[in-house]
């Protein structure tokens, strides 16, 4: 009987050790996330870092022929494309319901919450294997 209930300490803990790494790989994997987009006429492309701020702008030829204001127009729709492919990727590594927003208080609210449900199921699992071995 005592080996059932070391096994099932045993499962507890490697379920926790496998839960712990899940969550800071994707931690991790957040300082890697990048977004690259381009504007509709695709004359304009943009990339951005892992906080989504401009790390790139590549023009064609053609775009430099346009007037100022349309050359601005495509910039910004390039890097809103890429912002929200950065988006998409982060929501992707947290699987993010499509269209919540990916924000700091989102992911500190995401992290506690993972938190608190860690602690509760480790709670739970340590009673059960408490009330086993009593």
């Amino acid at each position: 009987m005592d080996n059932i209930h070391h096994e099932d300490l045993d499962r507890v803990i490697l379920d926790t050790e496998r839960q712990m790494r899940d969550v800071l790989a994707a931690m991790n994997g957040l300082s890697e996330i990048t977004g690259a987009g381009e504007s509709r006429s695709g004359l304009v492309h943009a990339t951005v870092d892992a906080e989504g701020k401009l790390t790139d702008v590549k023009l064609s030829g053609r775009a430099m022929r346009l007037e100022g204001h349309e050359l601005a127009e495509e910039i910004i729709e390039a890097v809103r494309a890429a912002q929200e492919n950065h988006d998409s990727n982060a929501r992707s590594l947290f699987a993010m319901p499509v269209g919540g927003k990916f924000d700091a208080e989102s992911l500190n609210r995401m992290v506690e919450d993972l938190q608190d449900s860690f602690l509760k199921e480790s709670g739970d699992r340590i009673a059960r294997m408490r009330d086993r071995l009593a």
